[in-house]
Protein backbone atom coordinates (compact mmCIF):
# COMPACT_ATOMS: atom_id res chain seq x y z
CA UNK A 1 0.00 0.00 0.00
CA UNK A 2 1.29 3.55 -0.69
CA UNK A 3 0.67 5.29 2.69
CA UNK A 4 1.15 8.64 1.34
CA UNK A 5 -1.39 8.14 -1.42
CA UNK A 6 -4.19 6.65 0.87
CA UNK A 7 -3.46 9.74 3.34
CA UNK A 8 -3.62 12.45 0.38
CA UNK A 9 -6.95 10.78 -0.91
CA UNK A 10 -8.58 10.67 2.48
CA UNK A 11 -7.76 13.78 3.52
CA UNK A 12 -9.28 15.65 0.58
CA UNK A 13 -12.79 12.80 0.80
CA UNK A 14 -12.65 14.71 4.35
CA UNK A 15 -12.31 18.32 3.54
CA UNK A 16 -14.99 17.58 0.54
CA UNK A 17 -17.45 16.67 3.22
CA UNK A 18 -16.70 19.38 5.82
CA UNK A 19 -15.11 17.62 8.35
CA UNK A 20 -11.84 18.98 8.25
CA UNK A 21 -10.24 22.56 6.67
CA UNK A 22 -7.24 23.65 5.45
CA UNK A 23 -6.27 25.02 8.91
CA UNK A 24 -8.00 22.25 11.15
CA UNK A 25 -8.29 18.26 11.30
CA UNK A 26 -5.31 16.52 10.43
CA UNK A 27 -5.34 12.54 9.69
CA UNK A 28 -2.95 9.88 9.18
CA UNK A 29 -2.21 5.66 8.86
CA UNK A 30 0.50 3.96 10.35
CA UNK A 31 2.75 1.56 8.93
CA UNK A 32 3.40 -1.10 12.05
CA UNK A 33 4.98 -3.37 10.40
CA UNK A 34 7.91 -0.92 9.19
CA UNK A 35 7.20 1.11 12.48
CA UNK A 36 6.22 4.86 10.28
CA UNK A 37 3.37 6.98 10.76
CA UNK A 38 2.00 9.45 7.47
CA UNK A 39 0.21 12.25 8.33
CA UNK A 40 -1.05 15.91 6.86
CA UNK A 41 0.86 18.51 6.94
CA UNK A 42 0.37 22.12 9.16
CA UNK A 43 -1.88 24.06 7.43
CA UNK A 44 -2.89 23.37 4.17
CA UNK A 45 -5.97 22.88 2.23
CA UNK A 46 -6.60 18.96 2.25
CA UNK A 47 -7.98 19.10 -1.46
CA UNK A 48 -4.40 20.39 -2.70
CA UNK A 49 -2.34 17.64 -1.05
CA UNK A 50 -0.06 15.77 -3.31
CA UNK A 51 1.66 12.08 -1.98
CA UNK A 52 4.94 13.88 -1.32
CA UNK A 53 3.83 16.43 1.23
CA UNK A 54 2.28 13.66 3.33
CA UNK A 55 4.72 13.80 6.48
CA UNK A 56 6.62 10.30 7.24
CA UNK A 57 7.45 10.17 11.17
CA UNK A 58 9.61 7.44 12.43
CA UNK A 59 9.20 5.61 16.23
CA UNK A 60 11.36 8.29 17.80
CA UNK A 61 8.82 11.03 16.14
CA UNK A 62 11.13 12.70 13.78
CA UNK A 63 10.14 13.87 10.67
CA UNK A 64 11.81 11.48 7.94
CA UNK A 65 9.73 12.91 4.47
CA UNK A 66 7.34 14.83 3.19
CA UNK A 67 8.03 18.35 1.47
CA UNK A 68 6.24 19.85 4.47
CA UNK A 69 6.07 20.08 8.37
CA UNK A 70 3.85 17.75 10.24
CA UNK A 71 0.75 18.41 11.63
CA UNK A 72 0.82 19.91 15.24
CA UNK A 73 -1.24 17.22 16.44
CA UNK A 74 1.30 14.37 15.75
CA UNK A 75 1.17 13.82 19.75
CA UNK A 76 -2.46 13.16 19.08
CA UNK A 77 -2.32 10.59 17.16
CA UNK A 78 0.61 9.06 18.46
CA UNK A 79 -0.99 8.48 21.67
CA UNK A 80 -4.22 7.05 20.03
CA UNK A 81 -2.17 4.70 18.20
CA UNK A 82 -0.71 3.38 21.59
CA UNK A 83 -3.97 3.44 22.99
CA UNK A 84 -5.04 1.68 20.32
CA UNK A 85 -2.72 -1.66 18.64
CA UNK A 86 -5.38 -2.76 16.35
CA UNK A 87 -6.00 0.43 15.01
CA UNK A 88 -4.12 1.62 11.38
CA UNK A 89 -5.64 4.81 10.93
CA UNK A 90 -6.48 7.98 12.70
CA UNK A 91 -8.76 11.04 11.93
CA UNK A 92 -9.14 14.00 14.07
CA UNK A 93 -11.70 16.48 12.84
CA UNK A 94 -14.28 19.17 13.65
CA UNK A 95 -17.43 17.65 12.02
CA UNK A 96 -19.45 19.98 13.10
CA UNK A 97 -22.50 18.33 15.03
CA UNK A 98 -20.17 15.76 17.27
CA UNK A 99 -17.91 18.94 18.03
CA UNK A 100 -20.90 20.81 19.37
CA UNK A 101 -21.17 18.03 21.86
CA UNK A 102 -17.00 18.50 22.38
CA UNK A 103 -17.26 22.13 22.81
CA UNK A 104 -20.63 21.42 25.63
CA UNK A 105 -17.78 18.99 27.06
CA UNK A 106 -20.69 16.94 26.85
CA UNK A 107 -20.41 12.89 26.08
CA UNK A 108 -21.94 11.68 22.96
CA UNK A 109 -24.80 8.57 23.55
CA UNK A 110 -25.92 6.83 21.44
CA UNK A 111 -30.01 6.16 21.92
CA UNK A 112 -31.01 2.51 22.80
CA UNK A 113 -33.26 2.00 19.97
CA UNK A 114 -30.61 3.36 17.32
CA UNK A 115 -28.82 0.31 14.66
CA UNK A 116 -25.36 2.04 15.76
CA UNK A 117 -25.75 0.89 18.87
CA UNK A 118 -24.02 -2.63 17.68
CA UNK A 119 -21.06 -0.17 16.72
CA UNK A 120 -20.90 1.91 19.58
CA UNK A 121 -22.86 3.01 22.85
CA UNK A 122 -21.35 6.37 23.64
CA UNK A 123 -18.29 8.45 22.60
CA UNK A 124 -16.38 9.93 26.02
CA UNK A 125 -15.79 13.86 26.07
CA UNK A 126 -12.57 14.18 27.51
CA UNK A 127 -11.71 17.50 29.27
CA UNK A 128 -9.93 20.08 27.49
CA UNK A 129 -6.18 19.91 26.60
CA UNK A 130 -3.98 22.45 24.77
CA UNK A 131 -3.68 21.65 20.88
CA UNK A 132 -0.16 20.70 19.92
CA UNK A 133 0.28 19.27 23.52
CA UNK A 134 0.53 16.33 25.84
CA UNK A 135 -2.44 17.63 27.37
CA UNK A 136 -5.19 17.15 24.22
CA UNK A 137 -4.68 13.22 24.61
CA UNK A 138 -5.31 12.93 28.64
CA UNK A 139 -7.20 9.92 28.91
CA UNK A 140 -7.68 8.86 25.31
CA UNK A 141 -6.62 5.18 26.47
CA UNK A 142 -9.29 4.78 28.44
CA UNK A 143 -12.01 6.74 25.93
CA UNK A 144 -11.07 4.56 23.18
CA UNK A 145 -11.47 1.25 24.77
CA UNK A 146 -14.75 2.07 24.64
CA UNK A 147 -15.35 3.12 21.47
CA UNK A 148 -13.66 4.20 18.03
CA UNK A 149 -14.52 7.97 18.45
CA UNK A 150 -14.12 10.13 21.10
CA UNK A 151 -14.89 13.86 21.58
CA UNK A 152 -11.79 16.63 22.90
CA UNK A 153 -13.56 18.80 24.86
CA UNK A 154 -13.70 22.47 23.36
CA UNK A 155 -12.42 21.11 20.42
CA UNK A 156 -12.98 18.05 18.10
CA UNK A 157 -13.34 14.58 17.41
CA UNK A 158 -11.31 11.59 17.21
CA UNK A 159 -11.49 8.41 15.33
CA UNK A 160 -9.58 5.52 15.21
CA UNK A 161 -10.13 2.01 12.55
CA UNK A 162 -8.09 -0.43 11.03
CA UNK A 163 -8.00 1.72 7.80
CA UNK A 164 -8.93 5.57 6.71
CA UNK A 165 -12.06 4.22 4.71
CA UNK A 166 -13.15 2.15 8.18
CA UNK A 167 -12.81 5.97 10.03
CA UNK A 168 -14.49 7.82 7.23
CA UNK A 169 -17.73 5.27 7.65
CA UNK A 170 -17.85 5.51 11.54
CA UNK A 171 -17.38 9.18 11.42
CA UNK A 172 -20.16 9.93 8.63
CA UNK A 173 -22.11 7.44 10.70
CA UNK A 174 -21.98 9.45 13.62
CA UNK A 175 -22.34 12.77 12.42
CA UNK A 176 -25.36 11.74 10.33
CA UNK A 177 -26.47 10.53 13.93
CA UNK A 178 -25.73 13.41 15.77
CA UNK A 179 -27.21 15.21 13.20
CA UNK A 180 -30.56 13.61 12.84
CA UNK A 181 -30.60 14.15 16.74
CA UNK A 182 -30.10 18.06 16.70
CA UNK A 183 -33.01 17.95 13.97
CA UNK A 184 -35.55 15.78 15.91
CA UNK A 185 -34.77 18.20 19.13
CA UNK A 186 -35.82 21.12 17.28
CA UNK A 187 -39.09 19.80 15.90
Amino acid sequence: MDYTKEVAKFAAILEQKGFVTGLEGNISAIDRENGLTYITPSRHMKLLLEPEMICVMDQEGNQIGGSLRRSSEYLLHEAAYKARPDAGAMIHCHCPYLTAYAVRYQDFVVPENCSLRELFTRFVCLPYGKPGTHEIHQGIEDALKESPICLLGGHGVVCVSKTLEDCVGLLEAAEGLAKTLYLAKSL
